[in-house]
């Protein structure tokens, strides 16, 4: 059986010098992931571009999954044929043989020649792989600009000739587990699943971080921060998820802060606790999902006394996003409808009715000192419960739920 194969070009990645190798493995590492349920498949890293393939499935199975990777720039499956020119005219006609094609179609033909020593320059491929398809087809028109079909025919150095008809735009960015690992302060709104997917297409590998107040918070509450957890999975891999329990904190705060500098506080809390994370999982960074002015806590004045707290990297990739830009990727990456659940999060429970947009670190760290800090950090850190959420987690809980009916 003759193998199905796919070019892969990297784009921003060809750039990176003598790092490629490892931006190469992470890549195919991921490919490899993606495509355990289809089937084994074979990959030919190169300095510009990556092979992969394969025999039994059918080319729209990897294309959708190679569309949603970080670091893929475009691909497109392609046929290799002998460096003759007559095999070329053949297979680009059996090629177009397989289109149905429409009256007002129109092609052209890209020729691409790294073996200089080939009996034809690109010029003359072009023309006479182009002459040869447009007396079989006489209903496509040539057009050099936007063609309903654009033929690629490629003739490499070492290797055969191939040909390639139809080209897929991929996620961009860099490959996934490339640039360090960032802990996702997820809650259960629009934005910082956006946050998260952002730094993936950056390559940046995950974690999740929720906080969560139960009685104040729902289970279901819960359940819609994996759920978001598991959208995100669906464009790295199976993303490590911590659930942190809030309420002690909350109900603290409550008790010694006014309520217009509870905000401040509690999210000084939260980046105490982000810090422990960062250093008992070995990551790098922060992510969270603000946005400059949204809210009280998003103000500079407000960013500046919540971060004195800590001095690890806050990544905000949101920070000069307008909010139907925010909805426009939600509805993009499939996270809308999880977030428009009318369930809240801690947040949104405790969030005070008139929050102080201007907070003074010397009133902020006076009212502080009426808590335990350290103790309700330790607390917290202690009894945060972790698991591991992967792209088919919905679809699991999905058929559990239909197993008791």
């Amino acid at each position: 059986m003759e193998e199905k194969q796919i070019k892969i070009h990297y784009g921003e990645l060809s750039t990176k010098g003598k790092n490629r190798k490892m931006f190469q493995q992470k890549m195919a590492e991921q490919i490899r992931h993606k495509t355990k349920h289809i089937e084994r498949i074979k990959i030919f890293p190169n300095r510009d571009f990556m092979f992969i393939k394969w025999e039994q499935a059918r080319y729209e199975e990897l294309i959708e999954v190679l569309k949603d990777i970080p670091g893929i720039s475009r691909f497109e499956p392609v046929y290799p044929v002998a460096k003759d020119m007559d095999a070329i005219k053949k297979r680009a006609l059996e090629l177009f043989s397989e289109l149905n094609i429409q009256d007002g179609e129109s092609f052209k033909v890209v020729a691409k020649r790294s073996d200089k020593e080939f009996e034809l320059d690109t010029y003359e491929i072009q023309r006479e792989v182009g002459d040869v398809i447009g007396e079989v087809y006489q209903n496509l028109a040539v057009k050099m600009t936007r063609p309903t079909y654009k033929l690629t025919v490629s003739i490499h150095l070492k290797d055969e000739a191939y040909l390639s008809l139809l080209s897929y735009q991929g996620l961009q960015g860099m490959p996934y587990g490339s640039s360090g690992r960032g802990m996702l302060m997820l809650s259960g709104g629009f934005d910082s699943p956006i946050a998260g997917y952002l730094m993936m297409r950056r390559g940046m590998e995950i974690e999740a971080v929720h906080f969560s107040s139960p009685p104040y918070t729902s289970p279901q509450a819960l359940e819609k921060a994996k759920k978001l957890t598991a959208k995100l999975a669906h464009f790295g891999m199976p993303i490590k998820f911590h659930n942190v329990p809030f309420a002690k904190i909350q109900e603290e705060i409550k008790a010694h802060v006014p309520d217009s500098e509870s905000m401040t506080v509690m999210r000084r809390f939260m980046l105490r606790i982000m810090d422990q994370l960062i250093e008992r999982n070995n990551a790098d960074a922060i992510v969270n999902g603000e946005s400059l002015g949204q809210v009280a806590s998003q103000t500079i004045k407000s960013m500046r006394v919540i971060n004195e707290v800590t001095s690890t990297p806050i990544f905000r990739p949101l920070i000069a996003t307008d909010k139907n830009e925010i909805i426009n990727l939600a509805e993009k990456i499939d996270t809308f409808d999880i977030s428009n659940e009318p369930y809240e999060d801690c947040c949104t429970v405790f969030a005070p009715t008139a929050p102080h947009t201007k907070p003074k670190q010397e009133k902020i760290e006076d009212y502080e000192s009426a808590l335990d800090i350290e103790g309700l950090v330790k607390d917290a850190i202690e009894n945060t419960h972790i698991e591991k959420i992967d792209e088919d987690y919905i679809r699991k809980q999905e058929a559990d739920f239909a197993d008791l009916l």
